[in-house]
């Protein structure tokens, strides 16, 4: 779930839907129900990107409800938040809605600019009547994570051994590891009654885990949970951290 204010109704329950519109109508594994919804989405959102440098933003936060699409702007010099939201219209997709919202303030900023004024103070006056000030600005910055980076096989071991990855990005994960070893191995050794063919999964997944322990690698995630984000120093959007 979005830990924001406005939660995105697509990830209540922590049921597995696509990332791009919400819909539960997914195959399993899969982060979107189909390129093309994910294609239209990433194009909205570069679009946007237009909007979020006129407006000089550092962070900002796309999320999206059945009813509303939600773009919440932190620009450069303030840490205060101004929240940009449009009403869905039937049969629109999350993409249409956001593309809508883009051009709506789009049109706004070039009104207040045909008035002759700077664009510096046309963009300041747009966030000044978009402020939402009951919003926690750490709550649109990014967190850092180390994520373990695994090859397909690890990601399989880890199932093997019923370890959850957030296991290796947090605490002991050697001892951890090994907890989980002897604790399968148990379960599933032939001598005490359980699956021969198991056990020898679960013994390579061991191996492969101890082979990651030699050399653990891992990668940053600057992702949010349930929304999507967007970084001004590398004027690039990030999907929701995707559990």
């Amino acid at each position: 779930m979005c830990t924001r204010e406005t939660s995105p109704s697509f990830d209540k329950r922590s049921i597995k839907v696509c990332l791009a519109c919400g819909t539960s109508d997914i195959k399993p594994g899969r982060r979107y129900c189909s390129k093309q919804c994910r294609q239209k989405l990433i194009w909205s959102l570069s679009l946007s990107k237009g909007l979020l440098q006129t407006l000089n933003t550092r962070y900002a936060v796309f999320s999206f409800t059945e009813n509303f699409v939600t773009l919440d702007v932190m620009p450069s010099w303030s840490n205060i938040i101004s929240r940009f939201i449009y009403r869905r219209k039937p049969g629109y997709a999350p993409a249409h809605a956001l593309k809508e919202l883009t051009l709506e303030a789009g049109k706004e900023w070039y009104k207040k600019r045909s008035r002759r004024i700077s664009r510096s103070v046309a963009s300041q006056s747009i966030l000044e009547e978009n402020v939402e000030y009951s919003l926690n600005p750490e709550s649109i910055k990014p967190n850092t994570h180390r994520i373990p980076k695994l090859s397909a096989d690890q990601k399989r071991g880890l199932k093997y051994l019923n370890i959850n990855i957030k296991t290796l990005m947090f605490g002991d994960y050697v001892r951890e590891i090994k907890k989980a070893y002897r604790g399968m191995a148990k379960v599933y050794h032939p001598d005490k009654g359980g699956d021969g063919d198991r056990f020898k999964e679960i013994n390579r997944a061991h191996e492969l885990m101890q082979q990651w322990i030699e050399n653990p690698k891992f990668q940053l995630n600057n992702k949010l949970p349930g929304c999507w984000s967007y970084n001004g120093y590398t004027n690039r959007w990030s999907p929701p951290l995707w559990q």
